[in-house]
């Protein structure tokens, strides 16, 4: 994503920048025999080759990719050898975590409530990865396919979803919402797994409409009956 993207640039541009002035600075206490600025140079120049080239920090939520096949999944930040992985041929990516966890995605779900109008369900859903091989496999092919465009492909995913089921009438007062939530969480999660994905939290508002049309695009559009 282009977040990642910009984050390894200021880094490698970093790296740069302390890189040449040091490098300057050792070929310059050298050439005027100050031995022990230049030795000084040189351990910083060292240091900075290895945080720079050789030790790579891993973000939380990565894969560890050989030949576009998923090895293995790091739940946690952590700091390793360059080399481990150069040397086995594979790569690390960040697995996308921006625009899909950090906040919630809403679905609105519509049906008739038996008085000549019809019920909306509010939904708002917290998702979180399918926590297996398979699932951080379709999570990083689709990644790769569609880039920036993924939190789309994810809420397209979740109206079509939608769409196909056919919605109860709300909760009686004595009914736990969890209970009535479950077999729409479960129809929506069997979506969400083409994409690696699953629904961690779902919670549901109700409120009822009188409306004339629905029009469903990219965006939902509900025209209201106006007040007699």
């Amino acid at each position: 994503m282009f977040i990642q993207k910009l984050i390894w640039f200021f880094g490698r541009m970093i790296f740069y920048m302390l890189l040449l002035p040091l490098l300057v600075g050792v070929v310059y206490t050298l050439a005027h025999d100050q031995w022990t600025a230049a030795v000084i140079f040189l351990v910083l120049m060292v240091l900075v080759l290895y945080y720079g080239l050789i030790r790579v920090r891993i973000p939380a939520n990565s894969v560890v990719v050989r030949d576009d096949k998923v090895v293995f999944f790091i739940p946690e930040k952590t700091a390793r050898d360059r080399f481990d992985f150069v040397s086995r041929g594979q790569k690390i990516v960040e697995l996308p975590s921006w625009a899909l966890f950090d906040r919630p995605f809403r679905v609105e779900a519509f049906f008739p409530d038996g008085e000549n109008g019809v019920g909306v369900c509010r939904l708002t859903l917290a998702l979180g990865y399918v926590m297996e091989l398979a699932g951080w496999q379709r999570l990083y092919e689709h990644f790769i396919s569609y880039q920036d465009q993924l939190p789309l492909a994810v809420r397209r995913q979740l109206v079509e979803s939608a769409a196909r089921m056919v919605w109860l009438s709300p909760p009686e007062r004595d009914q736990d919402l969890r209970d009535y939530l479950k077999p729409v969480v479960a129809e929506l999660n069997l979506g969400l797994e083409n994409l690696g994905l699953k629904i961690e939290e779902a919670t549901c508002t109700f409120e009822a409409r009188k409306v004339v049309a629905r029009v469903v695009a990219d965006d939902q559009v509900l025209i209201e009956m106006p007040e007699a």
